[in-house]
């Protein structure tokens, strides 16, 4: 059997072509190009899919990852935020009362970056970008529902491994807890040594784990292990180990 190879057209048959001639030329050309049948576009289809369903998961994590950075990076400005107010007042605002400037007795997380409108450079702090809650354009109207962290309302200066913020999507705290230090009272979550073993994260934010900020300043990513290490060894009154603090 005799094999034959449809020649190339030559750069004058090409001429031609552009020029209107060579019909006979272009129609031989038409006729030796070949069209996808049924079975290859469905396998073609198939073959996209599955190189899909292989990367799309990977840069969902990919934006996550950048996400909770984000949200790392908002967490220590928050904290610095509450730093420069303890020195200028000497205690964090919790423990100041409404007349002189502070948030202590009020019952809402809200209340404590309020107070703290001259050191927060933005609203959008306060909200992480893994949380679905709304962006407010004024700190001094911000609500719970603007806020994504929580408010370590045990912590005091001298407690540099407290928790003093954090995502709010922690989970197995005692709730309707008194805080003597913050004076709130039943609104308070507690996470004693009782606690601290269910201590984790739901899955509202950031896939089951979470972010927090310390008394020194320093802000972490953590998984449930990390998280009631954390709580163990906040630095709490041994007479009142409680790691209080106010949710959003």
């Amino acid at each position: 059997m005799q094999t034959s190879f449809r020649s190339i057209p030559d750069r004058q048959q090409l001429l031609r072509l552009r020029n209107g001639g060579g019909a006979g030329v272009l129609s031989r050309l038409h006729r030796g190009g070949r069209a996808f049948t049924l079975l290859e576009l469905l396998i073609s289809i198939a073959i996209i899919a599955v190189l899909a369903g292989l990367l799309l998961p990977a840069l969902s994590y990919a934006k996550e990852k950048a996400r909770r950075a984000q949200c790392i990076s908002n967490l220590k400005q928050v904290t610095l935020a509450m730093q420069e107010f303890s020195f200028d007042f000497e205690v964090y605002p919790w423990q100041l009362p409404p007349t002189e400037g502070g948030s202590q007795s009020m019952t809402q997380a809200s209340k404590s970056f309020q107070v703290m409108s001259n050191y927060l450079t933005t609203p959008a702090l306060l909200v992480c970008p893994s949380d679905q809650r709304q962006r407010i354009d004024s700190i001094v109207l911000v609500k719970n529902t603007n806020v994504s962290y929580f408010v370590g309302i045990e912590a005091q200066e001298e407690q540099p491994n407290i928790l003093i913020a954090g995502d709010r999507n922690i989970e197995g705290g005692r709730p309707k807890r008194n805080c003597p230090v913050a004076e709130v009272y039943n609104v308070a979550t507690e996470f004693s040594k009782v606690e601290i073993p269910n201590a984790g994260w739901s899955k509202t934010m950031h896939r089951r784990r979470g972010n927090i900020a310390l008394g020194d300043g320093s802000a972490h990513q953590v998984g449930p292990p990390e998280l009631r290490d954390s709580l163990l060894g906040s630095g709490d009154d041994d007479g009142a180990f409680n790691n209080h603090i106010l949710l959003p």
